[in-house]
């Protein structure tokens, strides 16, 4: 079913890209994600392209998803749908046509990746935007986020210089990742007491010296990658506030989809 409902994508030239749990995944910074997750371009005529999609596969409407018109793709509201699986579960699809911290779905689309999958060629958000996006509530996925920022490193438009090194200081938010990373790129230390990172600049030079650091600076920067951490999802908190008050608005005014039915059924 996944693999035809990306080919469904391709016959009816939906313009997406995969984002989230799935493109994590396929970056090897996550093991499993139960959904699928897209970013389509928030045009009327992609509207109506992924609408056919959606109505060739079968596709039932999910809890909480409003019309999918073009004005609520563009306000950042997200769509739920059910992918009727064959000897399967069901399979989840969430589709967004602005999600948050990400820019344009043009500029997105500049730097994404065709990725080779066993259901076809994908095109794959890139890492830097999905590292935006992945800066929610949860907290399980900054450690996701800071594999990401490793992998990075190894892709072709990484230049390797000192904007990606600041990138990644500022995009690793685990005491391992960071480790791995200033034994890769050792010109990250001194570029972290410059940028006035001097905890993450410490830890560094002690891995540096000995391959061994002390508590006490493992729990100075431990408390400054939990307050990042803790910055990120108050932001996430304050941008969902608005679209979930909407959302209460639509429910109360019958404006939300059935939920369980079919999307050509109810139109």
């Amino acid at each position: 079913m996944i693999e035809n409902f990306f080919q469904s994508l391709e016959r009816n030239k939906v313009e997406y890209l995969l984002i989230s749990g799935q493109a994590s995944v396929l970056y090897g910074a996550a093991t499993f994600s139960e959904d699928i997750d897209l970013w389509v371009n928030p045009t009327t005529e992609n509207r109506d392209a992924l609408t056919k999609a959606l109505i060739d596969c079968g596709a039932c409407y999910y809890k909480l998803t409003p019309a999918l018109t073009t004005d609520n793709l563009r306000h950042g509201h997200g769509f739920h749908y059910v992918l009727p699986g064959a000897q399967t579960d069901p399979i989840y699809l969430d589709v967004m046509g602005n999600p948050p911290r990400a820019g344009s779905f043009a500029a997105a689309s500049n730097t994404a990746r065709q990725m080779e999958t066993e259901w076809g060629a994908i095109q794959t958000i890139g890492i830097q935007p999905l590292v935006e996006l992945k800066k929610t509530q949860r907290l399980e996925d900054y450690p996701v986020i800071s594999k990401l920022t490793l992998a990075w490193f190894d892709q072709p438009e990484c230049q390797h210089v000192a904007a990606d090194l600041g990138w990644a200081l500022q995009n690793i938010f685990t005491l391992p990742e960071l480790a791995v990373f200033f034994a890769r790129h050792e010109a990250a230390i001194e570029l972290a007491f410059a940028l006035g990172s001097h905890e993450l600049g410490e830890f560094g030079q002690q891995l540096q010296a000995g391959g061994e650091t002390t508590e006490m600076i493992e729990r100075c920067v431990n408390a400054r990658l939990q307050a990042r951490i803790a910055d990120w999802q108050l932001a996430d908190r304050r941008y969902w506030r608005d679209i979930i008050r909407q959302l209460k608005e639509m429910r109360t005014l019958g404006q939300l989809m059935p939920e369980g039915e079919n999307i050509s059924a109810a139109g």
